[in-house]
Protein backbone atom coordinates (compact mmCIF):
# COMPACT_ATOMS: atom_id res chain seq x y z
CA UNK A 1 0.00 0.00 0.00
CA UNK A 2 2.89 2.37 0.66
CA UNK A 3 4.04 1.80 -2.92
CA UNK A 4 0.53 2.46 -4.24
CA UNK A 5 0.24 5.70 -2.27
CA UNK A 6 3.77 6.75 -3.33
CA UNK A 7 2.89 6.15 -6.99
CA UNK A 8 -0.31 8.18 -6.65
CA UNK A 9 1.54 11.07 -5.02
CA UNK A 10 4.25 10.95 -7.71
CA UNK A 11 2.08 10.70 -10.86
CA UNK A 12 -1.16 12.46 -9.86
CA UNK A 13 0.09 16.06 -9.37
CA UNK A 14 0.54 18.11 -12.54
CA UNK A 15 4.26 18.72 -11.98
CA UNK A 16 7.04 18.57 -14.52
CA UNK A 17 10.05 17.84 -12.32
CA UNK A 18 9.75 16.08 -9.04
CA UNK A 19 11.83 13.65 -7.09
CA UNK A 20 10.79 10.07 -6.45
CA UNK A 21 10.46 9.30 -2.77
CA UNK A 22 9.53 5.82 -1.58
CA UNK A 23 8.08 6.99 1.69
CA UNK A 24 6.64 10.42 2.43
CA UNK A 25 4.90 11.61 5.59
CA UNK A 26 1.64 11.87 3.67
CA UNK A 27 1.88 8.30 2.40
CA UNK A 28 2.58 7.00 5.91
CA UNK A 29 -0.34 8.93 7.38
CA UNK A 30 -2.55 7.99 4.43
CA UNK A 31 -1.84 4.27 4.75
CA UNK A 32 -2.30 4.30 8.52
CA UNK A 33 -5.54 6.24 8.15
CA UNK A 34 -6.68 3.87 5.37
CA UNK A 35 -6.03 0.85 7.61
CA UNK A 36 -7.89 2.49 10.50
CA UNK A 37 -10.85 3.48 8.30
CA UNK A 38 -11.03 0.04 6.66
CA UNK A 39 -10.95 -1.71 10.03
CA UNK A 40 -13.55 0.67 11.46
CA UNK A 41 -15.79 0.20 8.41
CA UNK A 42 -15.47 -3.56 8.81
CA UNK A 43 -16.56 -3.29 12.46
CA UNK A 44 -19.47 -1.07 11.46
CA UNK A 45 -20.62 -3.59 8.86
CA UNK A 46 -20.24 -6.46 11.32
CA UNK A 47 -22.57 -4.90 13.88
CA UNK A 48 -24.88 -2.66 11.79
CA UNK A 49 -25.10 -4.32 8.38
CA UNK A 50 -28.69 -3.96 7.23
CA UNK A 51 -27.89 -3.02 3.63
CA UNK A 52 -28.80 -6.46 2.29
CA UNK A 53 -32.15 -6.45 4.06
CA UNK A 54 -32.95 -2.95 2.85
CA UNK A 55 -31.52 -2.92 -0.67
CA UNK A 56 -31.20 -6.61 -1.54
CA UNK A 57 -28.30 -7.54 -3.78
CA UNK A 58 -27.64 -3.86 -4.50
CA UNK A 59 -26.44 -3.53 -0.88
CA UNK A 60 -23.06 -5.03 -1.80
CA UNK A 61 -22.56 -2.35 -4.46
CA UNK A 62 -23.46 0.37 -1.96
CA UNK A 63 -20.97 -1.03 0.56
CA UNK A 64 -18.23 -1.24 -2.08
CA UNK A 65 -18.84 2.32 -3.28
CA UNK A 66 -18.81 3.63 0.27
CA UNK A 67 -15.47 1.87 0.88
CA UNK A 68 -14.10 3.40 -2.36
CA UNK A 69 -15.23 6.82 -1.14
CA UNK A 70 -13.46 6.37 2.21
CA UNK A 71 -10.32 5.12 0.44
CA UNK A 72 -10.30 8.18 -1.83
CA UNK A 73 -10.72 10.42 1.18
CA UNK A 74 -7.64 8.91 2.86
CA UNK A 75 -5.62 9.41 -0.35
CA UNK A 76 -6.65 13.08 -0.44
CA UNK A 77 -5.80 13.60 3.23
CA UNK A 78 -2.32 12.09 2.73
CA UNK A 79 -1.72 14.33 -0.29
CA UNK A 80 -2.80 17.36 1.71
CA UNK A 81 -0.31 16.43 4.44
CA UNK A 82 2.49 16.32 1.84
CA UNK A 83 1.35 19.66 0.41
CA UNK A 84 1.23 21.34 3.81
CA UNK A 85 4.69 20.05 4.72
CA UNK A 86 6.13 21.42 1.47
CA UNK A 87 4.35 24.75 2.01
CA UNK A 88 5.77 25.11 5.53
CA UNK A 89 9.25 24.21 4.24
CA UNK A 90 8.98 26.90 1.53
CA UNK A 91 7.87 29.51 4.08
CA UNK A 92 10.75 28.62 6.39
CA UNK A 93 13.26 29.41 3.63
CA UNK A 94 14.24 25.94 2.42
CA UNK A 95 15.86 26.28 -1.04
CA UNK A 96 14.23 23.29 -2.78
CA UNK A 97 10.45 23.43 -2.01
CA UNK A 98 7.99 25.35 -4.13
CA UNK A 99 5.60 28.03 -2.95
CA UNK A 100 1.93 27.07 -2.67
CA UNK A 101 0.50 26.52 -6.18
CA UNK A 102 3.87 26.96 -7.89
CA UNK A 103 5.26 24.49 -10.43
CA UNK A 104 8.91 23.86 -11.12
CA UNK A 105 9.97 24.87 -14.65
CA UNK A 106 11.22 22.28 -17.13
CA UNK A 107 14.94 21.75 -17.53
CA UNK A 108 16.35 24.64 -19.55
CA UNK A 109 13.10 26.62 -19.53
CA UNK A 110 12.89 29.97 -17.83
CA UNK A 111 10.40 30.37 -15.00
CA UNK A 112 7.47 32.61 -15.83
CA UNK A 113 6.03 35.04 -13.35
Amino acid sequence: MLLAFALIYYWAPDLRDQEWMWITPGSLIGVMLWLFVSFGFRLYLHFFNSYSATYGSLGAVIILMLWFYLTGLTILIGGEVNSDIEDVAAKSGAPEPKEKGEKKPRHGAAATV
